[in-house]
């Protein structure tokens, strides 16, 4: 392989090693997860990450790599192997803390670790697409564009799961009288709507 192509395969490498850690990781939370409409989109997001462990892989080869199984050569990349073993570390101890947390807290915490692995595979893809296009590589800016844009569908998700899950949290932990008092809205006159000039309703109400 020449330069270009050798560091396009060192970084689509640290790529495959971090879809496999969040493959297992994902498969983890599923387990602990309850919750069908949160489930169900981890779900989702496993197949996508099988796939994206896939293409990546298949790029790898492609360039003239091999997609690392064990400890890659290069300083500072893993491979599958030592990706899974942390997610199963990880993995271990989110078991762990599910079995003194509440099932709220349990969603709440993982939904955390996801979202701040959705944005290191957003910086991951990001660089891969910046380095590809650098170098013209069409094909491997096509394949790192496509991962990073499903990351960001999914940590989209997380932005606006994490609040639904805090809330949860709250009403089955903290007691309803210490919860923020929230402002009921004014009831309008018959006959009249947000857009009805205030003229116009004392007109109506007289």
């Amino acid at each position: 392989m020449n330069e270009r192509d050798n560091k396009l395969v060192q970084w689509l490498n640290e790529a495959h090693a971090k879809e496999a850690e969040l493959e297992a990781d994902l498969a983890a939370h599923i387990k602990l997860t309850k919750k069908a409409p949160y489930k169900k989109r981890l779900q989702k997001h496993l197949t996508e990450t099988r796939d994206h462990k896939r293409s990546v892989a298949r790029r790898i080869k492609k360039l003239g790599g091999t997609p690392s199984a064990v400890k890659a050569p290069v300083p500072n990349v893993v491979g599958e192997a030592a990706g899974k073993a942390v997610a199963g570390v990880k993995g271990q101890v989110g078991a762990a803390r599910a079995l003194v947390t509440s099932q709220p807290e349990t969603h709440l915490r993982n939904a955390q670790e996801e979202l701040r692995e959705e944005h290191v595979e957003i910086a991951i893809y990001t660089r891969i697409e910046a380095l590809a296009e650098e170098v013209g590589d069409a094909e491997t800016a096509k394949l790192a564009r496509g991962v990073r844009r499903d990351e960001e569908r999914m940590a989209k998700f997380l932005d606006a799961e994490i609040p639904r899950l805090v809330r949860e949290l709250a009403k089955e932990e903290i007691p309803r009288d210490q919860h923020a008092q929230r402002r009921r809205p004014r009831r309008r006159p018959r006959g009249t709507s947000a857009r009805t000039p205030a003229r116009a309703r004392k007109r109506q109400a007289a």
